[in-house]
């Protein structure tokens, strides 16, 4: 099983960004229900109970907390664009905190601390060759609101030719609501 911890967005948000990364030429847009904010991808494992078992602990921890969907840009470099994402602004400390803490969890189970540094964003699409960017693609100002994180949640992504398939596999709530 194929697995990442994620924080969920807002059905209305997913859409909205959605909307904008399909009229990007040469993107390969993300579909509505597979824009999430991901906190740790692990990869293929067999049993999610010891995962889980780990990042209960860690989303007690961790009091809901509010983010500020704002910004919309590349990965790697604006003249080589892969990757076109949506950012955070307010709140980012605190879903850092929470990969972080996660990061830190997963350790003992195998599960090696990810080579380069990890930053919030929400991927939106990737581009099938670099294009070209329009000149307002990249926008750091660009809002999008709030949205309340209360909750992470262990998807399995099943990977099929029309894109991948999200299903909650486990969904833990922040604090001590746990």
């Amino acid at each position: 099983m194929r697995v990442f911890w994620a924080v969920p967005l807002p059905d209305a948000l997913c859409r909205e960004l959605h909307g904008i990364a399909a009229g990007v030429k040469g993107l390969r847009a993300q579909k509505p229900e597979t824009i999430h904010l991901t906190l740790r991808f692990l990869g293929d494992i067999e049993d999610p109970q010891p995962v889980a078992e780990a990042a209960q602990a860690v989303a007690a921890r961790h009091e809901p907390f509010t983010l500020a969907v704002c910004g919309l840009g590349v990965f790697p470099h604006p003249r080589a664009p892969r990757v076109f994402w949506a950012g955070v602004g307010r709140g980012r400390e605190a879903v850092q905190a929470l990969a972080e803490d996660l990061s830190e969890a997963l350790q003992p189970l195998g599960f090696e601390p990810e080579r380069r540094p990890w930053r919030a964003h929400m991927t939106l699409g990737r581009f099938r060759r670099p294009p070209r960017l329009p000149a307002d693609l990249v926008d750091s100002e660009r809002s999008f609101g709030d949205v309340r994180v209360e909750r992470m949640v262990l998807y399995s992504s099943t990977l099929t030719p029309s894109g991948a398939v999200h299903e909650p596999v486990r969904d833990l709530s922040l604090g001590r609501a746990t």
